[in-house]
């Protein structure tokens, strides 16, 4: 049985990176230079560590939206979880419950949120978009219904909780640091470990996933539970900083999430990007909300604009998804005729597994980052 290689697999590669992965560092860099003729002061070291900590929040829920993306589907709880984390635990510290408990317990409400997204999705086979809005609704009421709609304050003294609120450790912000931290973790996770190589071969193709051997049922309900871990750190971090637990708070970061996964050149679809291009998408918006704050512009005008760039990203991605689709039907028949003649090693950016593979093979299937 011999083994062979396509042709110009290095030049998919690099062609795929450019299209997809490496997109969002390009518009950045676009976007870089012309804040850099327009607004000069944006570039003083007080304003650059602001962007980053105006990054954090919205960065770290977007690398938790990643898991999910890549697998084919979408989390809209994410605002809400985040909401109702910060809220549980600012009432337990009020209650007496010690600050450490108290952290760890708000992160937990986001695994459990998860969880149950991901057995909706997984196990009870409700579309990811119909399941996560239902949760979202409520856990909303949640939120408001433990708070009776208004904020919860509470006194606070941890160092730590303060670092990851609004601290900083040798004047770069704590938040940001958190971000980098969770960033580096989806990353490896979704480059080095056998669990990332099934998150991109679900998105690639669900049916040739389960007969590959992977466990789908489990490997969706994590990428959920990652989704949820994301966004309830996400809300203890927004507790520290606020100083309060609003029921209120993160009303628009799924939207946020969702536009830097998919700037960063993650697709709708499944199966495509990963979390570095994500990290600069969420650094993008930062930025653009950085200017705009910058230039004086209102902040209806400014939700007027982030909608915009929600459209040219959804745009972009809807004709990556388009473009993948139709390179799908074409492989299709070729695959079928040379399957029992010939095992391919196909190259890196197809990220469809055939059958007849075990899913320790994966790894030189996925287009990763």
């Amino acid at each position: 049985m011999s083994t062979q290689t396509r042709p110009g697999t290095g030049l998919n590669r690099l062609s795929l990176k450019l299209r997809n992965n490496w997109l969002s560092i390009l518009i950045l860099l676009v976007v870089v230079a012309a804040v850099a003729v327009m607004v000069p002061s944006f570039f003083q070291p007080s304003n650059m560590l602001n962007v980053g900590r105006q990054s954090a929040i919205v960065g770290i829920i977007a690398v938790g939206m990643t898991f999910v993306i890549l697998t084919g589907g979408i989390d809209l709880s994410v605002g809400s979880i985040l909401a109702l984390s910060g809220v549980t635990t600012a009432m337990l510290i009020n209650n007496g419950l010690i600050v450490p408990l108290a952290i760890i317990a708000g992160i937990l409400v986001g695994v459990a949120a998860g969880i149950v997204n991901g057995i909706g999705v997984a196990v009870l086979k409700v579309q990811p978009f119909i399941m996560t809005l239902a949760t979202m609704v409520a856990i909303q009421g949640l939120s408001l219904r433990f708070t009776d709609g208004g904020p919860k304050q509470f006194s606070n003294r941890e160092p730590f909780f303060n670092f990851i609120g609004s601290g900083s450790f040798l004047g770069i912000p704590g938040p940001f640091i958190v971000f980098l931290l969770i960033a580096i973790a989806g990353i490896l996770v979704l480059r080095y470990l056998a669990f990332g190589r099934y998150i991109y071969a679900i998105g690639g193709s669900m049916e040739a996933a389960r007969l590959s051997g992977v466990r789908t049922t489990r490997t969706i309900v994590l990428a959920y539970s990652i989704s949820g871990l994301c966004a309830g750190l996400a809300g203890v971090m927004t507790a520290a900083r606020l100083g309060v637990g609003d029921p209120t708070a993160g009303s628009l970061s799924n939207l946020d999430a969702i536009t830097a996964v998919v700037i960063g050149g993650t697709s709708l679809m499944g199966g495509i990007g990963g979390a570095v291009g994500t990290v600069f998408g969420a650094i993008l918006l930062a930025i653009l909300s950085n200017v705009m704050n910058l230039l004086g512009i209102s902040p209806f005008d400014q939700q007027i604009v982030k909608g915009a760039v929600i459209v040219i990203a959804v745009l972009v991605a809807a004709k990556a998804t388009v473009r993948r689709f139709k390179e799908r039907r074409t492989d299709a028949p070729k695959a079928a005729t040379s399957q029992h003649a010939t095992i391919m090693v196909a190259p890196a950016s197809e990220s469809t597994p055939r059958h007849d593979e075990h899913p320790s093979t994966l790894v030189e299937r996925t287009p990763f980052n």
